[in-house]
C-alpha cells in the first residue's frame, strides 16, 4: 500500500497540470460535499448539516402563516359546508408543515436521529401528505355540485384512498419507494377526473396549476445526492402549489364575486 502511494505521487508529481487538475477535483468535491452526501440505495438518504437545516427552515417557516392562512378561511365562512371545509383543509395545512417540521428537526438534533421518536415522526410526515391530498380536494367536492356522481360518494373515495395511503405507509415504510411515489401521484390525480365534470369550472384551472406544481416538484423529491438541496427545494415546491389551491379555494368556494344582482343590492 505503501508503495502504491508513491508511485501515485511520483507520477502526478511528474505532470504539474494534472496534479494541477486533480487538487481541483479534490478541492471541488470536498466544497460539494458540504451540500450533499452520496446517493443512498435501498436506505434512507442522510442529509448534511446545510440540508438539515434547510429542510428544518423551509417548511417551519410557514407554520404560523398556516395557522393564519386556516383562521382566515374559517372567517369568511357562510354555510356548514363551508364550515368543514374550512376546517378540513386549514388543519390539513397546519399539520402539513408542522409534521414536516417537527421531523426534520428530529433528523437535525444528534439525540433523536436513530431514534424511535424520529422513526414515529417519519411515518406520521409522509401520512399526513396522503391526508393533505384528500383535504385539498374536499372542499371542491362539497362546495360544488357533480353532475353524475353524488357528493358523499366522491368524498368517500377520496378520504378512502387517503386511508389506503396511509395503510400502505405505515405497513411498507421506506420499501419499494417508485411505487409509494405513484400512490401519492394516483391519490392526487385521480380525484381531478371527477372535478372535471363539475358544473361550474371557475378555479379549476389554478387546481390544475397548483397539482403541476406538485408533480414538477416531485423530480426533486427523488434527487436526494444527486442534486443539493433537493428535498428544501421539493419543500419549496409544496408551499408554491398549496399557496395556488389555497388562493383557488379562498377566491372560488369561499369568497367569490359578487353576482350582477347582489352587486346592484348592495349599491
Amino acid at each position: 500500500m505503501h508503495i502504491q502511494k508513491r508511485t501515485i505521487s511520483y507520477d502526478t508529481g511528474d505532470d504539474p497540470s494534472q496534479k494541477s487538475s486533480i487538487l481541483k477535483e479534490q478541492k471541488n468535491h470536498k466544497y460539494w460535499h458540504r451540500f450533499m452526501n452520496e446517493r443512498a440505495i435501498d436506505r434512507a438518504y442522510v442529509p448534511t448539516t446545510h440540508e438539515h437545516v434547510a429542510n428544518c427552515l423551509t417548511h417551519g417557516c410557514l407554520i404560523i402563516p398556516s395557522f393564519i392562512a386556516a383562521q382566515r378561511l374559517i372567517s369568511h365562512v357562510k354555510t356548514p359546508a363551508q364550515y368543514w371545509s374550512s376546517i378540513i383543509y386549514g388543519s390539513a395545512l397546519i399539520f402539513l408543515f408542522s409534521s414536516s417540521t417537527c421531523f426534520h428537526c428530529s433528523c437535525f438534533h444528534p439525540t433523536y436521529r436513530d431514534s424511535t421518536l424520529k422513526h414515529l415522526l417519519h411515518r406520521v410526515d409522509r401520512a399526513i401528505i396522503y391526508i393533505f391530498i384528500s383535504a385539498s380536494y374536499t372542499p371542491w367536492l362539497l362546495l360544488r355540485p357533480i353532475q353524475a356522481i353524488p357528493t358523499i360518494f366522491t368524498v368517500a373515495l377520496v378520504w378512502i384512498m387517503a386511508i389506503l395511503g396511509i395503510t400502505y405507509q405505515i405497513l411498507y415504510h421506506e420499501r419499494h419507494k417508485w411505487l409509494e411515489t405513484c400512490f401519492y401521484v394516483g391519490v392526487g390525480v385521480f380525484p381531478a377526473i371527477v372535478i372535471t365534470d363539475m358544473t361550474d369550472h371557475t378555479g379549476i384551472l389554478e387546481l390544475a396549476i397548483g397539482g403541476l406544481v406538485f408533480l414538477l416538484g416531485i423530480v426533486f423529491f427523488k434527487c436526494d445526492g444527486i442534486i443539493p438541496f433537493a428535498h428544501a427545494i421539493w419543500h419549496c415546491f409544496v408551499f408554491f402549489g398549496a399557496a395556488i389551491h389555497y388562493y383557488a379555494i379562498y377566491t372560488y368556494l369561499l369568497v367569490p364575486s359578487l353576482s350582477q344582482d347582489e352587486f346592484y343590492y348592495k349599491k
